[in-house]
């Protein structure tokens, strides 16, 4: 389905403008603030992107509260969950929910939007796992048993975003997890507690495929902006991090003959709301 937008820079290109928000931890209810921003997203973007923890503790209840509000959102929501959304015993029920709201749910899958323009947006997602960054990028974590099973899920998780990734065919490939693919969006976060937020592996997956962004959420002291050890774009969209929903615009990279986006016209986020 498309929707309509009037989006361009001003050169005329035609630009891709997407909402994005993480960590919205709903509990009983949700606030005014929250129903006004996406309710009003209608006509000016073309998609929502949220990057987990939905819920506050993964409760029916709660999931319910989350789906009368993307009712709302008259634009495509696409998601991922986050570790307190999989708190819930009921899963399935969990994802129903939500996806009875019109919520696309990323976990392991991809997906594609055609807008107005015809731009298309590919969005590949995981929720994603911890595990650490060392030796690629940060400090070396505590040897243990609980750490090497940790390891294990991380490695299946980028495993899954690697298979998601895999022929996704678009203007604009969108990898959208809820754990950080890099910490160079960890910000204020302790070191002590890297290994909870993320995991190298996922940033090594995505700098394989050539994702031309990434948006993740989870690390609440974090700083908004980073980048992949090869360079991808990385945004931190937790609302603790960037106030609340943000609007991004985004330019089509032009990519060159072996896939990668061209220097001169990578994907440039800039925050108008």
């Amino acid at each position: 389905m498309a929707w309509s937008i009037d989006a361009t820079d001003v050169t005329g290109t035609a630009m891709i403008r997407l909402a994005a928000i993480g960590d919205l931890h709903i509990r009983a209810s949700v606030s005014d603030s929250l129903w006004s921003d996406l309710g009003s997203l209608g006509g000016r973007v073309d998609a929502l992107v949220v990057a987990g923890d939905i819920t506050d503790g993964g409760r029916l209840t709660e999931a319910e509260q989350a789906a009368e509000l993307f009712r709302a959102v008259a634009v495509p929501v696409v998601a991922v969950l986050g570790n307190h959304d999989l708190r819930c015993l009921r899963r399935a029920t969990f994802r129903r929910v939500l996806e009875r709201s019109g919520v696309v749910l990323l976990d392991g899958d991809r997906f594609v939007l055609t807008t107005s323009t015809g731009a298309k947006i590919g969005f590949a997602g995981v929720g994603g796992a911890g595990g650490g960054f060392w030796p690629v990028e940060g400090p070396d974590a505590l040897h243990s048993r609980a750490m090497k099973a940790l390891a294990v899920r991380a490695k299946r998780e980028a495993a899954r975003l690697d298979a998601a990734l895999g022929g996704l065919d678009a203007d604009l490939r969108i990898a959208v997890t809820h754990f950080a693919p890099t910490c160079s969006t960890l910000g204020r976060e302790p070191i002590g507690k890297y290994w909870m937020l993320g995991n190298s592996e996922l940033g090594r997956i995505i700098d394989r495929h050539r994702v031309d962004l990434v948006f993740h959420g989870h690390a609440h002291l974090g700083n908004p902006t980073g980048s992949t050890r090869g360079g991808t774009p990385v945004l931190n969209v937790a609302s603790t991090v960037s106030g609340g929903l943000l609007i991004h615009d985004l330019e089509p990279p032009v990519h060159g003959g072996d896939g990668r986006p061209r220097p001169d016209h990578a994907p440039v986020a800039v925050c108008l709301a």
